[in-house]
């Protein structure tokens, strides 16, 4: 179960099943009024008061206090899940509070509760750092953590205790990290216009481009597998998957430089294109550091620029080398 965050974070970036969507998002949003849809919602802050069919969410603090007659896919540093959810719960975190009712959960987190009023009617599976139930789980409930307190019911417990993790990173990592921070300087150098395409792809639907670029990555890695089996392909998947490697190794880059796009302009300052890459990026390497957190943003963080990236090549506007940084 050690990889249990990156398999969570698959499920987080698949969409419930739905013919159709609400988007919604911002800074603060707020669902005070029933929507009879599957709703996609990301923003600093996002509050339900009122029903949904179903609710994807990302968010810096999310809390949900009304019913959910679908699944609930969440991910978010705050996730406080007060209404009856009719199906499953996958959420990442920081602090999730499970206190209603759910068919199945699938947790990851720092700290995950179960309160004392929620019953899980199958299964739950929970990764953290911390873990509490005080609630029921009528079938199996399994743990994977540092510490694990159980004062609620389950059919059956599974824990298996984790020894911490070193708050610090490796020396690799590190040298790695410096290697991808001078890639980008001189990326941005030679060719500003793919970071300036790019970025504003991410930036105008950064939940859009995170499930599409997950999504297009399972199908290509799918795809140069069957094209690779045949043995007239065989050159062409060898290409077209160094092509996509390097395309997968780039694209964090893109978000490191949205990232530090953000906190400039929301700050009111005028840096160059190369401050604002090491902000973004800096910003980004210490998310990616922090255990079990880091495995989510480093997924979240390649799914957006691989998205970003298919959807700039989409655009007309060919990308000159050169320019100032």
């Amino acid at each position: 179960m050690r990889h249990l965050a990156i398999i969570i974070l698959a499920l987080l970036l698949i969409p419930s099943g739905a013919e159709a969507l609400t988007f919604l998002g911002g800074d603060e949003t707020l669902i005070d009024t029933p929507i009879p849809d599957d709703v996609v919602v990301s923003g600093g802050t996002v509050t339900v008061n009122a029903p949904v069919d179903s609710l994807t969410v990302a968010g810096g603090t999310v809390r949900v206090d009304a019913p959910v007659a679908g699944d609930i896919i969440a991910g978010g540093g705050s996730l406080i899940i007060n209404g009856d959810v009719g199906g499953k719960v996958l959420a990442a975190g920081g602090e999730i509070e499970l206190n209603g009712n759910a068919t199945n959960a699938l947790v990851t987190g720092g700290a995950v509760r179960i309160g004392r009023d929620a019953v899980i009617e199958r299964d739950a599976v929970i990764s953290a750092g911390e873990v509490t139930n005080e609630g029921s789980v009528l079938r199996n409930l399994t743990v994977e953590a540092e510490t694990f307190t159980n004062t609620g019911t389950a059919g059956n417990v599974t824990f298996e205790q984790e020894e911490p993790e070193s708050a610090l990173p490796g020396l690799f990592s590190v040298l790695f990290a410096v290697g991808f921070l001078i890639l980008g300087l001189l990326l941005i150098r030679g060719f500003p216009d793919l970071f300036t395409a790019v970025v504003g792809q991410v930036r105008e639907s950064p939940v859009l481009l995170t499930v599409l670029g997950f999504v297009a990555i399972i199908v290509s890695a799918i795809i140069l597998v069957i094209v690779a089996i045949t043995i007239v392909g065989l050159p062409v998947a060898l290409v077209a998957g160094m092509l996509f490697v390097v395309a997968l190794m780039l694209s964090s880059l893109f978000v490191a430089y949205a990232l530090g796009d953000v906190i400039a302009s929301r700050a009111g300052w005028s840096p160059g294109r190369a401050w604002i890459f090491v902000l973004g990026f800096v910003i980004l390497q210490i998310l990616i550091f922090i255990p079990l957190l880091g495995a989510i943003v480093q997924i979240i963080a390649v799914s957006l620029g691989f998205g970003g990236i298919l959807y700039a090549l989409r655009s007309d506007r060919p990308f000159r080398a050169g320019g100032e940084a």
